[in-house]
C-alpha cells in the first residue's frame, strides 16, 4: 500500500514550485514593462516612423515587379510591408468622387 502522507507531501511540494514559478516568471513580466515606461519617458526608445524621408513615393513597392529584387533602399526598410500594400492616393480619390453627368 502507498503511503499517502508522503504522496500527499510530494504533490504539495510539486504545487509549491510551480506557484513559485509562476510568481517568478509575473515579477520578471513587471520588471520589464517598468524598464519600458522608463526608456519611454526617457525617450531613449526608436521612433515608429523612420526619421529619414523615402527616396520614392510610400506606395511604390505595390507597383514594383514581382520578378525584379526589392530596390536596397526598401530592403531595410520599416515600412516596407504597408509600401507593398498600400493603396494610392489617387484610386482612392476617383473612387470616392461622384461622377460628373
Amino acid at each position: 500500500m502507498a503511503d499517502f502522507g508522503m504522496l500527499f507531501t510530494l504533490i504539495l511540494v510539486a504545487l509549491t514550485f510551480v506557484i513559485v514559478g509562476m510568481c517568478f516568471i509575473v515579477y520578471i513580466m513587471i520588471i520589464g514593462e517598468r524598464e519600458k515606461r522608463k526608456l519611454a519617458e526617457s525617450g531613449s526608445l526608436p521612433d515608429e516612423q523612420p526619421d529619414e524621408e523615402c527616396s520614392h513615393h510610400f506606395g511604390y513597392l505595390r507597383g514594383y515587379p514581382a520578378d525584379q529584387p526589392v530596390p536596397d533602399e526598401c530592403f531595410g526598410c520599416v515600412n516596407a510591408i504597408q509600401c507593398m500594400n498600400h493603396k494610392t492616393q489617387v484610386a482612392t480619390t476617383l473612387a470616392s468622387e461622384p461622377a460628373e453627368p
